[in-house]
């Protein structure tokens, strides 16, 4: 495979080739080509390695792929202009495929090549009829200005998941698995990019856990989202609840002017003494789950931050045994399941089944795959190992 080839592949994929739902915005411009045309069928297809994806909409009847060696696009990305086949029965590039001589029996074909990154041909924006027809050199002008609205919007699904990329490299890229302590944690955006955060840190006596989730979805929610990540690692590792108040207060402008808010959850674990001292503002969905089987749920003990100025956060105290766990969570895992507290119960169970903090995190977020989420998920765990 070619350099080429492979840098065109990565930006397919970028642009949302690998079974992405369906997308209104992609699906508007869809609508208006079959009613600007007058043809039965009009998609939006990416083309990969061996494979043709159908990214907006699935043709009625199909399923979202076919192979690529019996799709007309190939053929359409390799033109500079748009490719127009009247009948592909009587054309030799395309009679006798599977798509003109089998069930679909495809005749008029008009398709035009989507260029995004730099200058990747990634797919096509395409019109298709069963019926043989002619198409004007005005409707040639009109198929390239559709086709440019794709590419504009292809472009921001290679921006946002670009974003997503630098995110996910800002959060903590391993568990810390050590002798006496195990901490794990997963984001899981529902779009590229979300408004959640998590991270950790490990000084060989003290372990900090830090959790937060901005309101909103997507790009906004995330600039505000590292704007609060930054500055709470930037105040350091002292008591959660000043930093949650410092925190605060340098902030409360930006959330005013952004008009958001966020819920966190801050925790200081002493290794020596399993003195678990937190902090929570608005939060409220950090459990204790105990080597016993029994459960508590860490109280929030302030707003959320970006609420009001001045505002005073109250540290509470627990202990983790050995073979307890701490989980804590944002909201979007409790709207996976049934959307209330209740749900705190099965995530319970997920912990007192699992070996430690790994184990859980990664049940999550296979639940996550499973389910879909329709917000963004995060979860943190940290287990004090069994003394045996």
């Amino acid at each position: 495979m070619t350099t080429a080839e492979e840098s065109r592949l990565d930006v397919s994929a970028a642009s949302g080739q690998r079974r992405t739902p369906p997308e209104q915005r992609l699906d508007r411009i869809i609508r208006m080509a079959r009613e600007i045309f007058g043809v039965p069928i009009a998609e939006v297809n990416l083309v990969g390695k061996t494979v043709r994806y159908t990214k907006a909409p699935e043709a009625p009847g199909s399923g979202p792929q076919v192979e690529r060696s019996d799709a007309f696009d190939v053929a359409a990305m390799a033109s500079p202009v748009a490719l127009v086949v009247t009948d592909a029965a009587l054309d030799p590039r395309f009679a006798g495929r599977t798509r003109v001589d089998g069930e679909t029996e495809i005749r008029f074909y008009a398709g035009r090549r989507l260029t995004v990154g730099q200058g990747e041909r990634v797919g096509t924006i395409c019109l298709v009829d069963t019926d043989p027809r002619e198409f004007s050199a005005e409707q040639i002008v009109l198929l390239d200005e559709l086709a440019q609205l794709v590419e504009r919007e292809l472009k921001e699904d290679i921006n946002r998941q670009r974003a997503g990329q630098v995110q996910q490299s800002l959060l903590p890229t391993s568990p810390d698995l050590r002798p006496d302590v195990e901490v794990a944690g997963v984001s899981i955006p529902y779009h590229h990019v979300g408004g959640d955060f998590h991270s950790w840190s490990h000084d060989g006596r003290i372990v900090n856990v830090a959790l937060a989730d901005v309101m909103g979805k997507g790009v906004g929610a995330a600039l505000v989202a590292a704007t609060v990540r930054a500055t709470v690692n930037a105040l350091g590792s002292g008591a959660p609840a000043d930093t949650l108040r410092r925190t605060n207060e340098l902030l409360i402008s930006d959330f005013a002017a952004t008009g958001t808010f966020a819920t966190a959850f801050l925790a200081r674990l002493d290794l020596a003494t399993g003195q678990l001292e937190f902090a929570d503002a608005g939060h409220g969905l950090s459990i204790l789950v105990r080597s016993d089987g029994s459960h508590e749920r860490l109280d929030s003990t302030g707003l959320p931050l970006g609420i009001a100025a001045g505002v005073e956060f109250f540290p509470g105290t627990v202990e983790l045994g050995h073979g307890d766990t701490l989980v804590t969570f944002t909201d979007g895992l409790l709207d996976l399941l049934d959307g209330t507290l209740e749900s705190i119960l099965p995530i319970v169970d997920i912990a007192l089944d699992s070996s430690g903090a790994v184990e859980i995190v990664d049940r999550i977020a296979a639940l996550c795959r499973t389910l879909r989420p329709t917000d963004d998920v995060t979860v943190v765990a940290v287990t004090r190992p069994s003394i045996l």
